[in-house]
């Protein structure tokens, strides 16, 4: 099959959303397909043997209208025998969708953009149950003048309105979860399919195998993404202090909540350390070496790649059960799950702690990484690009 991805996002310069695509290029290309990526992220035009178009870019307020046409205008110009256009994300799915005629469409679904305008379902530090009226009120409080909300919530409206309307055009919609494709059929998305993401095992472990470039302390507890309310960060410090580990923190990533961490790890003299954000590779190589992933997130998450390339590493992890987590995590076999801060810290103890959990975890988080193979994978996405799914 000749299958074009589209995204907004691809390495080498990327989070998750953008290496799993590459995942999925690769398998694809691995399995014989004629594969494309058309994205406006910056870099190379070839990814292992996968062309690269690299278009064109936009900031600014009016980033959204013009990032929808570029890649309109683009897959515009795409040879006629295209079999398979795969839309990774939201603004390249709204591309895609207003081409008329067109390939048969697939859109990714990776997070919560078709359910909450800021693709979080998180409002004031909290789970917010849907983008109703008052939701939106809620969630411009502090984001945007008290004044500005009359006019920015029929905008958020109509956003969510036209994001919907062009799923419900796409030939079949992939969420990466259950969790997410819930989310879908709630707001009566039509051909949901569960799809998680991709991991290639042999590549990540060599790339691990390898020496880091950023120093490690010999024994440690990691930590990997953004430093946000949602994504935990508040927790990091008291659940390392209820484990009793005695371990230093490392912390790869940064954001708003560096310095509250580093005061409370002072605090609580917590022997911490900031690279800041790393390479893949060497994030790869810390999971690795690691005691345990500390995983704190407080939103729903789709579908982690983080958790995704640790499994894949045998790193055990201690995680908060939230939204798809529990899809890639099979609690006391291939991780543990925790639903406070007090269990997250008793979790991570645990691993610390006790050398036949970590060794049952490491065991387990292999055996798990493996349903998430491109060989066991790929077949059911040529299976709905062909339409027989």
């Amino acid at each position: 099959m000749r299958i074009v991805l589209v995204s907004e996002v691809f390495p080498p310069k990327a989070g998750g959303a953008g290496w799993s695509t590459r995942a999925l290029a690769l398998g694809l290309k691995d399995a014989g397909h004629d594969v494309t990526v058309v994205t406006t992220a910056l870099g190379p035009a070839v990814e292992r043997n996968v062309p690269v178009i690299r278009l064109a870019g936009a900031s600014g307020a009016f980033r959204r209208g013009l990032m929808v046409e570029t890649f309109r205008k683009a897959l515009a110009e795409r040879p006629v025998d295209t079999d398979v256009v795969h839309a990774q994300h939201s603004l390249s799915a709204l591309g895609i969708l207003a081409l008329e005629p067109r390939p048969r469409t697939v859109v990714t679904v990776r997070d919560h953009w078709p359910v909450c305008f800021w693709s979080t379902r998180m409002s004031q530090g909290k789970l917010c149950p849907r983008c109703s009226t008052e939701g939106m009120w809620r969630c411009l409080d502090g984001r945007l003048p008290a004044l500005s909300a009359p006019a920015a919530i029929p905008y958020m409206k109509w956003d969510l309105w036209e994001k919907r309307a062009a799923l419900r055009r796409s030939d079949a919609t992939i969420a990466v979860s259950e969790a997410i494709a819930a989310e879908l059929r709630a707001i009566s998305i039509p051909a949901v399919h569960v799809l998680p993401n991709i991991v290639d095992l042999v590549e990540v472990n060599e790339i691990a195998a390898q020496t880091p470039q950023i120093s490690l302390p010999d024994r440690f507890v990691l930590f990997v993404g953004k430093l946000e309310g949602h994504k935990g960060a508040s927790d990091l410090i008291p659940a390392l202090v209820r484990s009793k580990s005695g371990l230093p923190l490392v912390v790869l990533g940064a954001g708003s909540a560096e310095r509250m961490i580093r005061e409370a790890a002072q605090k609580a003299s917590i022997d911490i350390h900031f690279p800041g954000w790393a390479e893949r590779a060497d994030v790869l190589r810390a999971m690795k070496r690691a005691e345990a992933l500390l995983f704190p997130s407080t939103w729903p998450e789709p579908l982690s790649r983080v958790l995704l390339e640790a499994l894949a590493l045998g790193t055990p992890i201690a995680a908060m059960d939230t939204g798809g987590t529990s899809e890639l995590i099979e609690n006391n076999k291939s991780g543990l799950l925790a639903h406070s801060t007090e269990q997250l810290g008793d979790a991570l103890g645990r691993i610390v702690h006790d050398g036949a959990v970590r060794s049952q975890l490491k065991e387990g988080a292999a055996a798990q990484a493996r349903m998430f193979s491109p060989q066991i994978l790929i077949p059911r996405y040529e299976a709905l690009y062909r339409g027989s799914n």
